[in-house]
């Protein structure tokens, strides 16, 4: 993001008429969407639905239960799918303010998912040409910066993650009306660049929302001296309004703060997912550690022995930005060498390099230890986005000093060196293994000959891939006609070529199909069919090294994923997960399920989890812990498990005090409190009376369950507390007979309601006031902002 200093911001000496501009705007977007459709022609060609990772574990459960909700005629405030329960709007990955929800009333799920997904590609290549004109690139040269973007190997590969996507695809139009309201401020123009810069939030990345805060700050920063103290005072109101208009995400997630945990607990969790040392040739050359059609050890060998990035995968499975676009950047870094604002630009972006090699460099771990509020981001591959937004941005520079100025000749001479080092590396891994034999062996000296020869073909292809590309590039510099043709298709069909196979891809039936396992839950009599069954899965599809004909290994994953009831996908069959996947999760849950040993062996059942999933080889100390096999799947080596003790949702039990949740933790062992007859209850100023541990019996009736609405009658012997095994929250209100009741914290995680002898109407309900106060704070802002700058439009402006 660096260039020589920015244009006066007085407009063109010539402005194309209105309907001119008008059809090169509709030029654009379909030009944008053919290449995104041609790019992902896999997608029309086999009518599947993207389903990578949490597409499937996450994403599709969650927009499943927010449109079965809304179509249902309620605004869903709280999240009953995860993790014992939690508030929606606090869920920031699942995007509940995001204008793209809108697609889920007017599709089906996977349509509408797969248009979610499609639709950021042409807005990010979009998003980078109106940038790159700013600095008055020409129209061919900022296609192609964002094109290279678009399709750059993360944003393909982190389809498997939409919020990510949905942000990187956002963060280059928020550069860009940024820009434009520092060259000439008005109210219209603030607020475009508020409402994209709050887009960014609440498409559901925080970290992608304030590093680009600090890209605004820098706009500023960077700019002349005369004109620094206006620009930054312009960036204040940029700020500012945007904050204002992500208060709804913003408000939900700070009131989380006391009571959910997101991040990395400690520095190696929030290191995980670092890009690793070996990969830094992966923007020239593309993915050369990643074989996606191969059985799935292959992947998990390579990242483990190879490449670790703290799970079985990579984040992404390709880094590629394209040869092309790599020598233009490198023309414009040449040419500029003694620009100041090169230097600074490019100085923040070799400490972005740092930070993204996580555990590599001491970078990250600096940030973590020093500046505590970096401890809500983890994964450092998540930066490195805004890596290849910079690259293209100073691409499209250097194809205005290629094509305008003195960068020919520098191009020419970087495509030989770029070919003659591809062609190098081709020989010497083809003759003398110089690549694996060098680079991997070492590292993993007993690597398999097979996996060897497999990582050989796939290096030797990226880099003739690459070897072409250099050649193509420095041919069309040098036919001067079509040389802006040359490049163009050289960028799209190299990073096509490369990237081919990068993106998963599943049939749609699996959202309408419950796996076996999910049909034998369901298929089991109910007291309360409106309570939901709640589930957790300890299987790992890591350890699947089998395949099916027709499938390849990461369709095989996901499909066994879904089978294995991993992590949320049973919320596609109207069941619950109790895993604690999402990040809205309470402290207090993620407490109780942390111990593998103990939570399924003794706390599942104590919190309603009636099955449990687990590899087989986990069987025979489930079956000496009591447990019944329900059904044994011998092909994926999976087996699910019933809880026979299994409590209730609603019960109710005698109180025993205690101070916080800590203290309860080691009480959850207890025999009283697994069957029921207790529960450990932070009472605090309650005035419970307790001490009782024989069974208080009673009866409880589930009148109402909704998500935001639960109502009991309940019959009492005598003085007790009703525990209903969801998730404690601030935000939920009780009644007992009208009255306000406190809701206490009970058996460390779940709700507690007080009830006096005799039978008595309880009533629970939750409202999210941050989110509402958030919803209010935005739209008046929007609102007077947009009437401000109505009221001082010149009349008669077009």
């Amino acid at each position: 993001m660096s260039s020589p200093e920015p244009p006066a911001p007085s407009l063109p000496p010539s402005v194309p008429p209105r309907d001119a501009r008008v059809s090169q705007y509709v030029l654009l977007v379909a030009c944008a969407s053919a290449l995104t459709a041609l790019y992902f022609s896999r997608v029309f060609a086999t009518g599947e639905m993207f389903s990578a990772r949490d597409s499937l574990y996450v994403y599709l459960p969650a927009f499943h239960y927010w449109r079965e909700a809304v179509l249902g005629g309620r605004i869903p405030e709280w999240l009953t799918l995860d993790g014992f329960g939690q508030p929606f709007a606090g869920t920031l990955v699942v995007a509940p303010f995001h204008p793209s929800k809108l697609l889920y009333l007017l599709f089906s799920l996977h349509h509408a998912f797969n248009a979610n997904i499609l639709l950021c590609f042409p807005v990010a290549l979009l998003g980078v040409y109106a940038l790159t004109r700013l600095w008055e690139v020409p129209r061919a040269g900022a296609f192609l910066a964002g094109m290279a973007y678009a399709f750059s190997g993360y944003l393909v590969c982190i389809t498997n993650n939409l919020c990510y996507l949905m942000a990187a695809a956002t963060v280059p139009w928020a550069l860009w009306a940024t820009e434009r309201q520092l060259r000439a401020p008005g109210a219209g123009r603030l607020l475009a660049a508020g409402l994209l810069l709050a887009l960014v939030l609440l498409a559901g990345d925080v970290q992608a929302f304030s590093v680009t805060y600090g890209l605004v700050v820098l706009l500023a920063v960077s700019s002349p001296v005369d004109s620094r103290r206006a620009r930054l005072g312009s960036v204040l109101a940029v700020l500012g309004v945007g904050t204002l208009l992500a208060s709804p995400q913003l408000f939900s997630s700070v009131a989380l703060m006391k009571t959910a945990q997101a991040g990395g607990r400690t520095l190696d969790i929030a290191q995980e997912y670092a890009v690793h040392p070996l990969r830094l040739l992966e923007p020239l050359l593309g993915a050369y550690l990643e074989i996606p059609d191969e059985r799935p050890d292959v992947t998990l060998a390579i990242v483990t022995k190879l490449a670790p990035s703290g799970f079985a995968s990579f984040w992404v499975g390709s880094l590629y930005l394209g040869v092309p676009v790599l020598l233009l950047a490198a023309v414009a870094a040449w040419v500029n060498r003694r620009s100041r604002r090169l230097w600074l630009w490019g100085g923040v972006w070799l400490f972005v390099v740092g930070l993204s090699l996580g555990p590599a460099l001491p970078l990250y771990e600096a940030m973590y230890t020093w500046v505590p509020p970096w401890r809500v981001f983890r994964y450092p591959s998540k930066l490195v986005p805004f890596l290849g937004l910079g690259v293209c941005f100073l691409a499209a520079l250097g194809w205005k000093h290629v094509f305008e100025g003195e960068g020919r000749r520098v191009f020419l001479r970087l495509a030989a060196v770029v070919g003659v080092g591809c062609l190098v590396l081709i020989v010497g891994e083809s003759l003398g293994r110089g690549f694996t034999a060098l680079l991997l062996v070492p590292r993993w000296p007993e690597m398999p000959g097979e996996l060897r020869e497999l990582l050989s073909q796939q290096f030797v292809l990226v880099s003739g891939v690459a070897l072409v590309s250099a050649v193509l590039c420095g041919g069309g510099v040098l036919w001067t006609r079509g040389r802006a043709g040359v490049l163009l298709v050289t960028q799209f069909v190299s990073g096509f070529v490369v990237g081919f196979g990068s993106y998963e891809l599943l049939t749609p039936e699996v959202l309408s199909t419950p796996p076996p396992f999910a049909e034998h839950i369901l298929a089991q009599p109910r007291e309360d069919s409106r309570v939901p069954i709640r589930v957790a899965s300890h299987y790992d599809v890591a350890g699947v090294t089998s395949l099916i004909p027709g499938m390849d290994a990461r369709q095989w994953r996901s499909l066994v994923a879904a089978q294995t009831l991993m992590p949320d996908t049973p919320g596609l069959w109207g069941m619950e997960s109790a895993d604690g996947t999402l990040p809205a999760t309470s402290r207090r849950v993620r407490a109780v399920v942390w111990e593998v040993t103990p939570w399924f062996l003794e706390r599942a059942p104590l919190f309603s989890v009636a099955y449990t999933v687990h590899p087989l080889v986990e069987w025979q100390a489930l079956e000496a812990a009591g447990k019944k096999n329900a059904v044994t799947d011998r092909s994926i080596k999976a087996v699910l498990v019933e809880h026979p003790e299994v409590l209730p949702r609603a019960f109710l039990a005698n109180a025993r005090c205690v101070e916080s949740y800590e203290a309860a933790m080691p009480g959850l062992a207890d025999p009283l409190v697994r069957a029921g007859q207790v529960a450990l209850v932070e009472c605090g100023e309650a005035g419970i009376v307790s001490g009782e541990v024989a069974a208080v019996g009673g009866k409880v009736t589930v009148e109402r369950y909704e998500a935001e609405r639960l109502e009991f009658d309940v019959e009492s012997p005598r003085d007790s507390v009703l525990i209903v095994n969801d998730a404690w929250f601030p935000g939920w209100t009780a009644t007992v007979d009208g009255v306000e009741t406190p809701i206490l914290p009970a058996n460390v995680a779940v709700r507690a309601v007080p009830v006096k002898e005799g039978r008595h109407q309880v009533t629970l309900t939750y409202r999210d006031a941050a989110a509402r106060w958030g919803l209010g704070v935005s739209a008046m802002t929007f609102l007077g902002l947009l009437g401000f700058a109505v009221a001082r439009r010149p009349r008669g402006a077009s």
